[in-house]
């Protein structure tokens, strides 16, 4: 009884940090992208809440304007990753919250922020912020 409850709860760490490790990886592609300045292609891959909301114009106009000016990434490492069953303006479903520590060129310290969804059935950004 008691190596089958190991086992259970071993299996359910391990299920939990790969499905922490597919979001984190899915943010990390997006966010190189963004960093290589392929926002067109950012923006197809995002959640349809995410386009809804945001014209890939008005994408394009906004990271032009506030992540050009940043410069090449010289370092990006996670800071925190929390799960929400809901965010809001959005409806329930499964979300992420997903913090970088980040150094760029021409900033030392910024906190890149990049809000995930699953309603599609894979992760999909939904949301992204720097400080």
């Amino acid at each position: 009884m008691r190596k089958t409850l190991l086992l259970i709860i071993f299996l359910s760490c391990f299920c939990a940090n790969a499905e922490e490790l597919e979001v984190i990886h899915r943010a990390k592609s997006w966010l190189t992208l963004i960093d290589n300045g392929q926002y067109q292609q950012s923006w197809q891959q995002a959640d349809s809440l995410f386009k809804q909301k945001m014209p890939q114009s008005h994408w394009s106009k906004a990271l032009k304007q506030v992540r050009v000016p940043l410069g090449k990434v010289i370092l990006r490492k996670n800071l925190s990753l929390m799960n929400y069953d809901s965010l809001p303006g959005t409806p329930d479903g499964e979300y992420v919250i997903i913090q970088f520590q980040s150094q760029f060129m021409n900033k030392e310290q910024a906190i890149e922020t990049i809000s995930l969804s699953k309603s599609s059935g894979q992760w999909q950004p939904i949301g992204y912020f720097i400080n």
